[in-house]
């Protein structure tokens, strides 16, 4: 590709330029012959190549059509003046001055230009930038160029300046990539666990939320309400990421979101996939609180679908594919959705890692995810690449999801907060990295637990599960399996704090409860 633009710009730029150069010199054939014209010579790599750093008169000799002029070259980046060459310089009207002063409005590559005509004008030279339109030169009375060589060098430069435009586009259109060349030869092939739709007939409804890949939409699919994620045309590789992790073998579960299909469009990707009408779990608590048993039955499904995704299952007897361990490596409420039976499902796998058996993790960029979520090794960009590591970061998050659960529980029977996110109290809505790093790494800041929600034994034993999610010591927390043995065993707390009569009247804990 290389060598064909050089040959490009030869074709189109340099021979055109060459022809052009000719036609002006074969225009002053007329011009009388000049007298030699003595200029100071200098040579800046001579001084340092050669030593030789005195500054010399040399006359230029010059032909009968190419005047003798003297010129200058000289750099400025740094403040400071650096002649790097002097010397003679013929056939450019552009030296038809006496003193030498380069009038471009910018330097070129930091380098200074000027030339003029006359006894040792180069010794002097100035950068006086055209600031307004330059005044007309006069013409001398007696032209030495007559009409037929005006039009011809109009010509010529016109003709220069189209080959150059020309030229120009057909580089351009040799490095535009073609949108749809290689957009099938990357798509894996259907298989009958993840359909492929053959663009059915879908109506978009209405836009239900908006996210770092693309836009969330309420679809209409025959008799069926839909999801449908359409991602735009740079974020193809996030919509074929989520599609790999979708048709991956044994993904299916009822606490997975349910994929129906995918589809490619002119200007877009879909992926279609079932519709919840309560939406996110973030968006739910926003304008909900829930009771002991809804908060039992929400938690518990989804630490159901986190661990049957950090799970490897083995092929079994009938040789099915292996379903390999994958981390989320974005969990949060807002990618987990709530079915109308208010169990939960977790969606968005954009940002989500496969790691199969016997094979690296590969290169990935750790520092992913959304900044209010992220745990403290993730911050400080000290993950251990493993499998395991990845999986405890996902446990991490999900420690805060069940913060924000508790948080709008009215269990306790006192007053409900409003519903904040993670840290929002402390750190505000949109903090950055550094508050970030700087309170939940350095001063292991977490979400602050509530006295109120202690008295209640189901709800404290949850905080005492979200404290052992959330450690400092990655290596320390919980595993997903054993979350979702801790909640799952949580419905049997009752659904109200235990008054046990004290001189203080205070609900205290029923240390019968505890796990």
């Amino acid at each position: 590709m290389g060598s064909l633009r050089s040959r490009v710009f030869l074709i189109y730029v340099v021979a055109p330029a060459t022809v052009l150069l000719m036609l002006l010199g074969s225009s002053s054939g007329a011009v009388v012959k000049t007298q030699p014209v003595e200029c100071e010579s200098y040579s800046l790599q001579k001084c340092k190549t050669e030593g030789q750093c005195n500054v010399t008169m040399v006359k230029c000799e010059s032909d009968s059509d190419k005047p003798s002029n003297c010129f200058v070259l000289w750099s400025n980046s740094t403040g400071s003046t650096v002649i790097e060459m002097k010397g003679c310089f013929s056939n450019n009207v552009a030296c038809d001055q006496n003193e030498c002063i380069d009038h471009s409005v910018e330097q070129r590559n930091n380098l200074n230009f000027c030339c003029c005509k006359g006894f040792q004008c180069n010794s002097q030279h100035k950068w006086i930038p055209t600031t307004t339109v330059p005044t007309e030169i006069e013409v001398p009375q007696k032209n030495t160029l007559d009409s037929a060589a005006i039009i011809g060098i109009v010509l010529a430069i016109g003709i220069v300046i189209l080959l150059i435009v020309i030229g120009a586009v057909y580089i351009l259109k040799q490095r535009k990539p073609s949108r749809f060349d290689s957009l099938s030869s990357h798509e894996p092939e259907p298989n009958s666990s993840s359909p492929c739709l053959d663009k059915r007939q879908i109506d978009l409804i209405q836009e239900k939320a908006r996210g770092r890949f693309g836009t969330v939409w309420q679809g209409q699919m025959k008799a069926e309400e839909v999801a449908v994620k359409i991602f735009p045309m740079q974020d193809k590789e996030s919509w074929q990421k989520e599609q790999d992790i979708y048709k991956l073998p044994r993904l299916k579960h009822p606490n997975i979101l349910e994929f129906i299909g995918a589809e490619k469009h002119m200007q877009d990707f879909w992926i279609i996939t079932a519709y919840h009408s309560n939406g996110s779990l973030c968006d739910y608590l926003k304008s909900h609180t829930i009771t002991w048993m809804e908060l039992c039955k929400i938690a518990e499904s989804m630490a159901r679908g986190l661990m049957h995704l950090h799970e490897e299952i083995g092929g079994g007897t009938k040789g099915d594919d292996l379903k390999p361990a994958i981390a989320h490596r974005d969990f949060k409420s807002k990618n987990v959705l709530l079915k109308d039976d208010l169990t939960a499902c977790i969606a968005d796998f954009g940002l989500a890692m496969i790691f199969e058996p016997g094979k690296p993790c590969g290169d990935t960029h750790g520092q992913v995810g959304t900044r209010r979520y992220m745990a403290p090794e993730v911050l400080e960009g000290a993950i251990n690449f493993t499998r395991d590591a990845f999986l405890r970061i996902d446990v991490y998050a999900c420690g805060l999801v069940l913060w924000e659960m508790v948080s709008r529980c009215d269990a306790h029977g006192g007053s409900v907060a409003e519903y904040t996110l993670p840290f929002e109290s402390e750190l505000g809505p949109h903090p950055t990295l550094e508050q970030m790093q700087e309170n939940v790494v350095m001063k292991k800041l977490r979400p602050r637990i509530n006295e109120k929600w202690r008295t209640h034994a189901g709800l404290s034993a949850i905080c005492d599960t979200m404290e052992e999610c959330w450690d400092h010591d990655a290596e320390a927390r919980l595993s997903s399996s054993c979350v979702m043995e801790r909640v799952s065993q949580h419905n049997r707390y009752p659904t109200t704090p235990l008054l046990i009569e004290t001189n203080t009247d205070t609900p205290v804990k029923d240390s019968s409860y505890s796990i």
